[in-house]
C-alpha cells in the first residue's frame, strides 16, 4: 500500500522494485508483461513495439490481449502501450480518462526531477 501511496504520490519508480511470480502465465503473455514493465515512466510504446519486444512482432493483437489481461495494471505499467498511431487504445482499469491521468501523472513526475 505505501508503493501505491509513494506512485501517486510521484515516485514514478515505487512500485519497480515489486516482484511477480509470472508462473502459470501463458509464455507471450508473461514477455510481454515483463516487457511492459521495462518501458520507462512517461514514456509510452506501441502495441507493435511490446509484440515484438515479447518475441513475436507480428502478434500485435496478442500484446493487446495480453495488457487486457493484466492482472496488476500499475504494476505491469499497461497505461504505457498505445496505439501505434499515438491514440490511447483500451484501458480496462478504469478506462481512458484514468490512462490519459496515469501518463500525464508520470510525464509531471519526470518533468518536475529534470
Amino acid at each position: 500500500q505505501q508503493c501505491l501511496e509513494r506512485f501517486m504520490e510521484g515516485d514514478t519508480g515505487a512500485l519497480d522494485g515489486i516482484e511477480l511470480d509470472l508462473a502459470g502465465a501463458p509464455s507471450f503473455f508473461a514477455a510481454a508483461w515483463v516487457a511492459c514493465r521495462g518501458i520507462p515512466p512517461g514514456e509510452t510504446r506501441s502495441y507493435a513495439w511490446l509484440a515484438a519486444e515479447a518475441g513475436s512482432p507480428r502478434a500485435v493483437r496478442a500484446a493487446g490481449q495480453a495488457m487486457a489481461r493484466n492482472p496488476l495494471a500499475l504494476v505491469i505499467p499497461c497505461h504505457r502501450v498505445i496505439a501505434s498511431n499515438g491514440d490511447l487504445r483500451g484501458y480496462g482499469a478504469g478506462g481512458l480518462g484514468v490512462k490519459a491521468r496515469l501518463l500525464a501523472l508520470e510525464r509531471d513526475a519526470v518533468a518536475a526531477r529534470v
